[in-house]
């Protein structure tokens, strides 16, 4: 069943029509904190939301208050946790870290459109047999609630596959089987109507680091962004996940050419999640700290080089939060906790928390870049 505009916009929508997430004061953030420094020299920085927490803890907004300038729902805007069944979308989570946004003084960025996961089976069914009409739907309900509150959206994300064997590197998908790969370039034009202040981003994870099957999801991404930028497609920046791994090394030279040749084609560049995967690291937590800083420090070092960089954002601000500390495979062996965010269990800034205030302190100024980027 396709819902009405009225059932669209119904569940959530008092806290937007009482203006709760109107003006936005001043921001919130910490003179010496993460994003202080980060915006000194033009950039943001800025944290995944966990909605859980949020309203449960109040530290942990403090937290996200203190050190960010940009947020993104983790999950809450996602189709899987917004529209689980047929009938109305239910905004009440988005709403609520959009509200949370505005009363810090923080943009926001949107996450995320089109996925290959996170499909609900009724949406599976509807894909299967109007696959343009819900994209319509959906993406005009999500993107269209939120018209001139998202600096960016994470239309598509993790597209790219190109050990899948097709000529595109185009990941199989529900979206993929049902439209073909135009549903890239469509996806971007109904964000577009949506909300076309909104910058069309494509968020892809393992363009990072260096080993033999990354160099060929680099190829597959630029030629496609190539082809997108050549017919007109509006996407505006490209989205690195930055989850960084212990066991693959960091080819900064390489790393660097790639950002070069993305800014190339006039587009900004985001660092969408960034964490460090410390599972292959010492136990020994000065060493490891040590080792996860390091990482950190030389990939943001080529990162913020890069003029066309606007943002980086943490998957979450607190090593309590995150997701490698969740999932059974990237679990450490020996039962610690994963260093692998800025702040830890309590809250308390890290030897990460460090590195990256210095990496963003010594950056190059971005202002000039910034400027222009954010009004293409």
């Amino acid at each position: 069943m396709t819902p009405t505009r009225r059932d669209v916009f119904g569940i959530g929508a008092l806290a937007l029509a009482t203006g709760s997430v109107s003006a936005a004061p001043r921001g919130s953030w910490a003179a010496d904190g993460l994003n202080a420094a980060a915006a000194r020299k033009g950039v943001a920085y800025g944290s995944a939301v966990n909605i859980t927490p949020l309203r449960q803890n109040p530290a942990y907004g403090r937290a996200l208050a203190r050190e960010c300038g940009v947020l993104v729902p983790e999950n809450a805007m996602k189709l899987a946790y917004a529209w689980r069944a047929p009938g109305p979308i239910d905004f009440s989570f988005a709403d609520e870290t959009v509200a949370f946004a505005a009363s810090n003084g923080q943009r926001l960025r949107g996450h995320t459109l089109v996925w290959h996961e996170g499909i609900p089976a009724w949406a599976r069914e509807r894909i299967a047999r109007d696959a343009e009409g819900f994209l319509r739907d959906w993406i005009g309900a999500m993107a269209g609630r939120y018209r001139g509150r998202i600096e960016a959206w994470d239309v598509v994300n993790e597209i790219c596959g190109p050990d899948g064997g097709r000529a595109d590197g185009l990941r199989a998908s529900p979206w993929l089987a049902a439209l073909g790969p135009r549903y890239v370039d469509l996806a971007f034009t109904l964000l577009h109507d949506a909300d076309p202040a909104a910058a069309g981003v494509w968020n892809e994870n393992d363009l990072e680091l260096d080993a033999d099957w990354i160099a060929p999801r680099r190829a597959m991404v630029l030629r496609t962004l190539e082809g997108m930028v050549r017919r007109g497609v509006p996407v505006r920046r490209l989205g690195l996940q930055g989850h960084l791994y212990a066991k693959h090394p960091l080819d900064q030279d390489q790393l660097r050419r790639f950002l070069r040749d993305v800014a190339g084609l006039g587009l900004a560049i985001e660092i969408t999640e960034l964490d460090v995967n410390d599972k292959n690291f010492p136990a020994d937590l000065p060493s490891r700290d040590r080792a996860v800083s390091d990482l950190a420090r030389r990939f943001l070092d080529v990162v913020l080089d890069e003029p066309a960089t606007l943002n980086v954002l943490t998957w979450d601000i607190t090593n309590a939060n995150s997701w490698l500390n969740t999932n059974p495979q990237r679990r450490r062996a020996d039962g610690s906790i994963q260093r692998a965010l800025p702040l830890d269990e309590s809250f308390a800034r890290t030897p990460l928390w460090r590195a990256m205030h210095r990496a963003f302190s010594e950056a190059p100024d971005h202002r000039a870049a910034r400027d222009r980027l954010r009004r293409g």
